[in-house]
């Protein structure tokens, strides 16, 4: 009796762990289908959408090139080769403009042919050159006409290199985002301009400001700390820009400057306005983590200086937990009297001898002390950071990378602070423009 009762409970289990078997099997096949038809709806849709951009803006582009090659000889397309899927080169036609996003809508086609994504990866020409270390993994898919090198570099905050902007698409690339990429790619094409050669200089209303990468500023603030070159930097935005024309001692203490970095879409529409184009947004908030990564591996030190009491505190001690190692000397608050105190707080500061000092007060006040005390103080470097401490210790909400590629980053400082931030951006900006507008008719007036 008691065999032929294990014997029914050892068929129970075994008809049992069928059961799951097959349950687990059909799961399985399901989980397949639905990936399938995913793929499938996802694909369909990107299709649909080329074939609607092929209609509305390829077909009218084609009409008026033909039109244009009747009349004035003028060539139809242009041929490139590009670096393909598997690394492979395609050879594809551009239509035969100067703009970009012109010139590139005859790419529409080829993505109904099938030889390139809607969303996907940048297209590079063939060109051994293009081609890096560590890259192989980004050809197994085609490359694609809306990509988030083109929406980063076009409002000047592709601050990291290519290679790992485009690893970092390729890791967190997904249908939702890819639909968010081709809308943000709207504002982005308003934003890109083209160009291979850029001036070291450019001069704005009598300001002078460099035009570099990120990562050449840096390691030119690298070189100074090494060299132990004291310099002073400071950063400019529209409203910065703005003061300058009711407040003349900060419009000559900018030219007392080592080093003026250019901060906001606001400034990169302005050098985009006057025919200077900028190389890069270099904004003290970005600027933060690459001169961490910078300061940890060549053994810098900072020194923060700025902020309501414990704001200064704050951002040491998420600076500390964020890049371990790294070597905060010493902080201070930004609410002391900097006509009796200054000597005090420079004494502190020059007994830890850091190499980066870190003020933010707001513009023009930081500028203005650091211009007073900078004789005095014991530090390679001295930057003007503005709402730097803010941002970083979480007292004040940066706005999402979302934002930031579409160029509406002040917009959303405008719905954290809207009394405080109405008057400089909604009559500010206005202003600015219309003066840039002034400056660039007079210029060509001259010349």
């Amino acid at each position: 009796m008691k065999r032929d009762l294990n014997n029914i409970k050892g068929l129970e289990k075994t008809l049992d762990s069928s059961e799951r078997g097959l349950a687990a099997a059909f799961r399985k096949v399901l989980f397949m289908v639905y990936r399938m038809f995913a793929s499938f709806t996802a694909w369909l849709i990107k299709y649909l959408i080329a074939l609607i951009l092929f209609i509305i803006i390829t077909l009218p582009l084609l009409v008026l090139l033909i039109f244009r090659k009747a009349f004035a000889g003028r060539d139809i397309f242009i041929s490139r080769n590009i670096i393909g899927q598997r690394g492979v080169p395609v050879r594809i036609k551009y239509f035969n403009f100067k703009k970009y996003y012109w010139n590139n809508a005859f790419l529409f086609v080829y993505v109904l042919s099938g030889k390139l994504q809607l969303t996907g990866l940048s297209i590079k020409e063939y060109d051994i050159q293009n081609r890096v270390p560590g890259d192989a993994c980004l050809y197994n898919a085609k490359p694609g006409i809306f990509n988030l090198w083109f929406l980063r570099s076009s409002s000047r905050i592709a601050h990291k290199s290519k290679l790992e902007i485009e690893m970092e698409y390729n890791f967190k690339k997904d249908f939702w985002g890819d639909m968010l990429l081709i809308i943000k790619s709207i504002p982005a094409a308003f934003f890109n301009v083209e160009v291979k050669d850029y001036h070291a200089e450019i001069n704005l209303f009598g300001i002078k400001f460099q035009n570099m990468t990120m990562a050449e500023a840096v390691e030119r603030i690298a070189g100074h700390i090494v060299r132990q070159e004291k310099k002073k930097i400071f950063f400019v935005n529209p409203d910065c820009f703005n003061k300058t024309f009711s407040d003349k001692g900060y419009f000559e203490l900018l030219h007392k400057a080592d080093y003026i970095f250019p901060d906001g879409i606001g400034v990169h529409l302005a050098c985009k306005m006057i025919d200077n184009p900028l190389k890069e947004n270099i904004n003290g908030t970005d600027m933060l983590p690459f001169l961490c990564r910078m300061a940890l591996q060549r053994g810098f030190s900072f020194y923060l200086v700025g902020g309501k009491p414990g704001i200064a505190a704050g951002m040491k001690a998420k600076l500390e937990k964020d890049y371990p190692g790294i070597r905060i000397a010493g902080e201070q608050h930004g609410y002391f009297d900097r006509e009796k105190d200054s000597a005090a707080v420079l004494s502190k500061i020059n007994e830890q001898q850091p190499d980066i000092l870190l003020v933010a007060f707001g513009v023009p006040v930081q500028e203005t002390w650091i211009e007073d005390n900078f004789g005095k103080i014991n530090c390679r470097i001295a930057m003007g950071v503005g709402g730097l401490f803010d941002f970083y210790s979480g007292n004040i909400k940066r706005a999402p990378t979302w934002m930031r590629e579409i160029g509406m980053e002040w917009f959303y400082r405008f719905l954290m602070e809207p009394k405080r931030m109405f008057k400089r951006y909604f009559i500010g900006n206005p202003v600015f423009i219309f003066r840039v507008l002034r400056w660039k008719s007079q210029k060509d007036k001259k010349e």
